[in-house]
């Protein structure tokens, strides 16, 4: 059985058109995620006393309907595939009615808390999972984005240490709003782009110099986040 959790977006969690934003909608999932390993005791706690933690690789999400501000939103999550490697995790957003809203997919792996080392997942933590394949996206697998024709803009910018995360580094839905602030208004409202997809490459840090490229081809506009060891991220709107 699914994982569920209900939220309900403020004013926070919200876009033009009081229309909740692609980070905010990842971000309820993001926690039904950490709600769902907490009740089969694997998570921040239980994986934090053994000294790992689990971290994000990819992030897809296609929205079909955008939600507004203040409707109760029900996150479902399940495991779609575990592994000694990896997690594939699926998601679905729907409203009060049981419309379908917004599906997501993701892949987790396991390092260690001291060096982000990665290392294998337990059995006993495999075990606890109860795999439920399909889902909209569950064909659905991180590839490399299009080859974009040329660069359109490039900012730099400094990491600062409220955008990282408990490990340190910069938190995966903050390459969001990074890769959101480089689109010129021409562009439109890329936190309300129907596709997003996201990809992590490499680790950043407070403090650290990143630069950020525009590439564009068609419909797609991808920013990819240099950081100081190469690209720390490709974020992708359709």
């Amino acid at each position: 059985m699914p994982y569920t959790a209900v939220f309900r977006p403020g004013m926070g969690d919200l876009g033009p058109d009081l229309l909740v934003k692609n980070s905010n909608l990842l971000r309820f999932c993001e926690d039904t995620a950490g709600f769902h390993c907490d009740s089969l005791g694997a998570g921040l706690r239980e994986l934090g006393e053994a000294g790992t933690a689990w971290v994000l690789l990819a992030w897809q999400l296609a929205v079909y309907r955008r939600p507004r501000y203040g409707t109760a939103l029900t996150t479902a999550t399940w495991a779609r595939q575990v592994n000694r490697v990896h997690s594939w995790r699926d998601f679905s957003i729907k409203d009060e009615d049981g419309a379908l809203l917004a599906e997501a997919t993701s892949r987790w792996i396991v390092v260690r808390s001291g060096d982000h080392a990665v290392t294998t997942i337990p059995p006993e933590i495999i075990a606890r999972f109860p795999v439920e394949p399909g889902g909209g996206l569950a064909g659905w697998r991180p590839r490399h984005p299009e080859q974009p024709e040329a660069t359109l803009l490039e900012e730099e910018t400094v990491i600062r240490p409220s955008d990282t995360d408990m490990l340190g580094h910069l938190h995966n839905l903050n390459y969001i709003r990074l890769a959101e602030d480089i689109l010129p208004p021409e562009e439109g409202s890329p936190e309300l782009a129907e596709r997003l997809m996201i990809q992590y490459r490499g680790e950043v840090r407070a403090g650290d110099t990143v630069r950020c490229l525009l590439s564009g081809k068609e419909d797609l506009r991808t920013v990819t986040v240099m950081g100081p060891s190469g690209i720390s991220a490709e974020v992708s709107f359709r």
